[in-house]
């Protein structure tokens, strides 16, 4: 027998899988692929596009699992994932803490990487943030409580928790045989639901499913048969190489992080390895720099004010402790982790969903607040308002000191908003909306330049953002001086999004 190089073996596995990541993060990059945004798109303006792209990838790694299974390839028995204890509590729990968070702090773990990559300052304190809390879940003080509490609500099953092991042993069919059945049931029925709609059929949408579930593929064969050594030459016992958990793996954005600040903090310290999962972070943001060079989009971004900065603290930690608890991210288990059809993978994805359904109800309500002091801090009370002239003040809601929106305004309006010290406006109000007793916006736009304000038109359609309109409002609020002003005719439409543009900055 060939005598065994373990060192060689574990360098094929980092190289290959940080080849795979770099990779996969200039494909999520150009298709701009994110679980947070395929939420909020369908909360906010009912777009399903990056939902199909998430399904899509979904549906790709299960059918690319089931296919593997079947010829041999690899055993998902010998992930984390497939265990027979069912810790349903703290994968709800988790879960929702996760979606909660992702959306708190702009994004979930790989989405983080890919800003850092990109230039925002805020998604590293995010990274930190997350990696601290998640290696406090795993081996600290958050771990004591998590083991003590959730963890001790659990279904032990008679056999292993992936969903072909659970039919084979209550229906008396051969697991293998359920295998590739769902797979390709369940993986096509997701395929065909993200391809039905034949305007989703773009190169970008199709890269990014089909090339997002490929990388999934790609690491488990990396860690499943180029990481697989049946009999380690030190312990005799089957090993996967350059894992942290020992058992084969796949992409997941939370314990890596961990992972990632205890291999910097403990260099110097031999026994000490780069893994798997810490180079597939690395492989991220590398990917997302050379896309943001090549493309010119790379720029630094900060915090707006306190709020935006406490807001990503906490979703920081909420998606580490909740991460951990979940055993896994919207990757991890969204993706990796149904490739394999375990039930707490298809738990935690619910958790994800209403998480951040939770954490949008939440945002919009912080964001409806009630009206505010003038940004000067004048009293006038103005007598051509939104209210049509009844000498009623400027009903603007501050969501920032940067930052307000307001209902329908009319030309004589200006002159107040640019005395309470805006400095730009932006129409969200589709010309002749209302009728023709609607002020036109060329009318607006002539009474702001005049007093040398900044005015940008963004007409949107109630209850039809799309996500160009929220890109374009996020780079309207970059570029424009504040404070910003945006409009509409009730100022839901502005508030939304503002909320949106937020997200995909």
């Amino acid at each position: 027998m060939p005598e065994i190089n373990l060192n060689s073996i574990a360098s094929t596995v980092l190289w290959a899988t940080f080849v795979v990541t770099v990779l996969l993060g200039i494909v999520l990059q150009k298709t701009r692929f994110c679980t947070m945004g395929a939420i909020t798109d369908i909360a906010i303006m009912g777009e399903w596009t990056r939902m199909r792209q998430w399904l899509l990838a979904i549906g790709v790694a299960i059918i690319g699992v089931g296919v593997m299974t079947a010829v041999g390839m690899i055993d998902t028995s010998k992930s984390i994932y497939t265990g027979s204890r069912l810790t349903w509590l703290s994968t709800i729990v988790g879960s929702l803490m996760f979606g909660f968070g992702m959306v708190l702090a702009s994004g979930c773990g790989s989405k983080t990487l890919l800003r850092i990559g990109s230039g925002n300052l805020k998604s590293l304190v995010v990274f930190l943030t997350l990696a601290l809390s998640s290696y406090m879940t795993l081996r600290g003080v958050f771990g004591v409580f998590r083991v003590n509490t959730t963890d001790t609500v659990f279904i032990t099953l008679s056999t292993q928790q992936d969903l072909p092991s659970v039919l084979a042993a209550s229906m008396g069919i051969a697991k293998d045989t359920l295998q590739i059945s769902l797979a390709l049931i369940i993986g096509g029925a997701l395929i065909v639901f993200a391809l039905i709609k034949k305007e989703f059929w773009s190169f970008n949408n199709l890269l990014a499913g089909f090339g997002v579930g490929a990388a999934v593929l790609l690491v488990w064969w990396i860690s499943g048969v180029l990481g697989y050594v049946a009999e380690d030459p030190n312990t005799l016992e089957e090993v996967f190489v350059a894992t942290n958990s020992g058992r084969m793996e796949s992409l997941t954005y939370v314990a890596p992080y961990a992972y990632v600040i205890e291999w910097l903090t403990f260099f110097s310290d031999a026994s000490r390895k780069i893994t798997l999962g810490i180079t597939s972070v690395f492989g991220l943001v590398v990917g997302s720099f050379i896309y943001s060079i090549v493309t010119k989009t790379f720029h630094w971004e900060t915090f707006r004010d306190a709020e935006d900065t406490g807001n990503h603290l906490l979703g920081g930690i909420l998606m580490g402790v909740g991460g951990v608890t979940a055993f896994g991210c919207t990757i991890g288990q969204g993706l990796t982790g149904i490739s394999t059809l375990a039930i707490s993978s298809f738990i935690a994805l619910a958790g994800f969903i209403v998480g951040a359904l939770l954490a949008m109800r939440y945002l919009q309500w912080r964001m409806l607040p009630p009206p505010c002091e003038p940004v000067l801090g004048s009293n006038h009370t103005n007598q051509h308002s939104n209210t049509g002239g009844c000498g009623m003040p400027l009903q603007i809601a501050c969501h920032t000191d940067q930052f307000g929106t307001l209902g329908q305004i009319t030309a004589h309006d200006v002159s107040e908003i640019a005395r309470q010290g805006y400095k730009s406006i932006i129409n969200n109000r589709p010309d002749g909306e209302a009728g023709p007793q609607q002020p036109l916006n060329a009318e607006i736009e002539m009474a702001a330049k005049a007093l040398g304000l900044n005015y940008a038109y963004l007409p949107v359609v109630s209850g039809q953002i799309t996500l160009e309109q929220a890109q374009e409002m996020s780079r309207l609020l970059e570029t424009m001086p504040g404070p910003v002003l945006a409009f509409c005719r009730s100022g839901a439409r502005s508030t939304n999004l503002y909320m949106l543009a937020q997200q995909v900055g």
